[in-house]
């Protein structure tokens, strides 16, 4: 029932970008409700070998140190090449690492353009900066300003269609 009622919410995760499955594995029934959890996202259509999902076990501050290394020890398991992500929210304790798989895993997604565009153009700076993830920029001794930027793929058609014939690295 309660899928039921949140189900509208829970149908935006089919749209995501990424998704993040944090799990609290100081509650002792973490596997039940990670089994909950799986079975809502396969009902949504999300395998549970999506390449969207990171996995997040929480709460690492609770744990002695045995059961601690124990959760290290599965985690760092082949599952696919996909370790699950050991993290304190209370003590900032691998959150460093979050944000790392987080980029890493949207970066694999994107595509990495290289637009030149006039330095006078201020308006096209601007709608590359708010459309588009900005990784570099340069004024070249050619009077233009060359841009590396990264996008999603459904938006990289708009970038070519407002700024031209770019080159596509890493494609």
């Amino acid at each position: 029932m309660l899928v039921a009622a949140f189900r509208a919410t829970l149908e935006e995760v089919i749209e995501a970008d990424l998704i993040l499955h944090v799990r609290d594995v100081s509650h002792g029934d973490t596997a039940a409700q990670s089994a909950d959890v799986i079975e809502v996202l396969r009902d949504l259509g999300i395998a549970p070998g999506d390449p969207r999902l990171i996995e997040v076990w929480n709460k690492i501050d609770r744990l002695d140190p045995a059961e601690r290394e124990r959760l290290d020890n599965l985690a760092s398991r082949d599952n696919g090449g996909r370790r699950p992500v050991l993290v304190s929210a209370l003590t900032g304790e691998g959150i460093d690492t979050l944000i790392v798989a987080i980029e890493t895993e949207l970066a694999r997604s994107r595509l990495t353009l290289d637009v030149a565009l006039d330095l006078t153009d201020g308006a096209g700076i601007s709608w590359l900066h708010r459309h588009a993830e900005v990784l570099a920029r340069d004024a070249g001794a050619d009077g233009r300003m060359h841009m590396t930027v990264r996008v999603a793929p459904d938006r990289a058609g708009l970038v070519r269609a407002k700024f031209g014939a770019e080159k596509i690295r890493g494609q």
